[in-house]
């Protein structure tokens, strides 16, 4: 096992925090708390450059557009906030959910937006008209967790129903159901060619699935508690998943086996998430804080 030294631990938010995201260009780190704000910090000077208000509740996902321009935030106020990064105004509310938006991602393009609700629904929205596309239904509970395959073809949801659904973003239809998990599915994204999906669950594993068969691949087993969040490097050569075992654990995709486990964290690893070159590791948890590691 090989060991990661810590860089930086982030402090500022006054309660959990929920979810983290780097900018494209690695410079910035977007935190969403359960204290209703969004912080900014850059990540060079592991200082804190804004804070963004306006949610009235919970904001439980963050996501910057993929030219870096844009950040999205979905909360437990049912709505979605768009907010310029440079200005660090905001743009746009869009409402349509009726329960809380749990995920938002931007589409590779950056032209649209995926949310998950636990109103059972995914919305796809156009961002620059910041009008509603679709309504995704199918699942039978409350979805946690939506990603876009990198070329945007293909949206993958996860949710309270222990399953994955696979939806085709140009028919807006369902073309499969990845069932395997015995609890909630808490987190899904697909590695950076496309090829596997990684799953996040309640019954404490981690599920890779070759996405073209729809077929489980591995089942990764380690964590002691529910595994809330999984991510790919950018090379897809490793995975990090935090837990409520208070850790996050490195995993090598090909070999399937645990390089590293990072600990620190005095509470629940919320999310993670890696930085566009894949030197370092940001998470966020219930401790109210993020760290910063080293990834290689």
């Amino acid at each position: 096992m090989q060991n990661r030294r810590q860089i930086a631990t982030l402090t500022g938010h006054s309660h959990y925090v929920i979810f983290i995201a780097f900018s494209p260009d690695g410079r910035t780190l977007a935190s969403g708390s359960r204290d209703m704000t969004i912080k900014l910090w850059d990540v060079q000077s592991q200082r804190e450059i804004a804070t963004l208000t306006g949610h009235s509740k919970i904001v439980w996902s963050v996501a910057f557009s993929p030219d870096g321009r844009m950040l999205a935030s979905g909360s437990q106020d049912k709505t979605i906030k768009l907010w310029d990064v440079h200005s660090q105004r905001e743009i746009a509310t869009l409402t349509g959910h009726s329960n809380w938006v749990r995920s938002v991602v931007f589409s590779p393009d950056g032209r649209m937006l995926a949310s998950g609700s636990q109103d059972k629904t995914i919305k796809l929205w156009d961002v620059q008209s910041q009008r509603e596309i679709a309504t995704l239904t199918g699942h039978s509970n409350w979805i946690r967790s939506v990603a876009f395959s990198p070329d945007g073809r293909t949206l993958a949801s996860g949710s309270w129903d222990n399953t994955i659904k696979l939806w085709d973003v140009t028919s807006q239809r369902e073309i499969a159901t990845l069932t395997g998990h015995s609890d909630w599915i808490r987190s899904v994204a697909f590695s950076p060619d496309g090829r596997t999906l990684a799953s996040g669950s309640g019954d404490k594993t981690i599920k890779m699935w070759d996405v073209q068969n729809r077929r489980q691949i591995a089942t990764l087993t380690g964590h002691l508690d529910y595994v809330v969040s999984v991510v790919f490097s950018p090379d897809g050569q490793m995975l990090a998943s935090g837990s409520g075992d208070k850790t996050i654990k490195l995993w090598d995709v090909q070999s399937q086996r645990q390089i590293a486990t990072l600990t620190g964290h005095s509470n629940t690893v919320w999310s993670v998430a890696f930085s566009p070159d894949g030197r370092m590791l940001a998470s966020g948890s219930f401790d109210d804080t993020i760290k910063l590691w080293e990834a290689r």
